[in-house]
């Protein structure tokens, strides 16, 4: 195993997420890909334009995103970091896995998603589905 996807949201089950994949990473010696999805709003709810909006999500999720990369850092792994703009977290995290290739998801169970209280892990339980990537869901 060479690389891991980590999805992030700033829950405490995507912290949880990155802490298993870091502990698969140190034991095999991978390097991991924080990937954090900003769902942009769709474009009739929003008066601003796109690039004023991924700026405000950019800002929004900088402190959880630098708490993930120092917790690679403080534990000696590899990563590198990607901020997707996007509509559909499940699908954009498929996409990217396809697109780049990864050995491996880890992915907390239910994320921060705004529809979370009728959709508990659609996200995790979508990739779990759809991909022939493994896929590890953490509680």
């Amino acid at each position: 195993m060479e690389k891991i996807l980590v999805p992030i949201d700033g829950s405490s089950n995507s912290i949880r997420g990155l802490e298993k994949a870091i502990e698969f990473a140190r034991n095999s010696n991978s390097s991991i890909t924080l990937l954090h999805i900003a769902t942009l709003p769709p474009v009739h709810v929003v008066g601003h334009a796109k690039d004023k909006v991924k700026i405000s999500l950019a800002k929004k999720a900088q402190k959880f995103i630098q708490d993930a990369e120092d917790r690679c850092t403080n534990q000696n792994i590899s990563f590198t970091t990607k901020i997707i703009y996007g509509y559909d977290p499940a699908y954009d995290i498929e996409q990217f896995t396809k697109k780049y290739k990864h050995d491996m998801i880890v992915i907390g169970a239910k994320g921060k998603s705004a529809l979370k209280r009728l959709f508990l892990g659609s996200v995790s339980n979508y990739l779990v589905q759809t991909l022939k990537t493994p896929v590890t869901v953490v509680k």
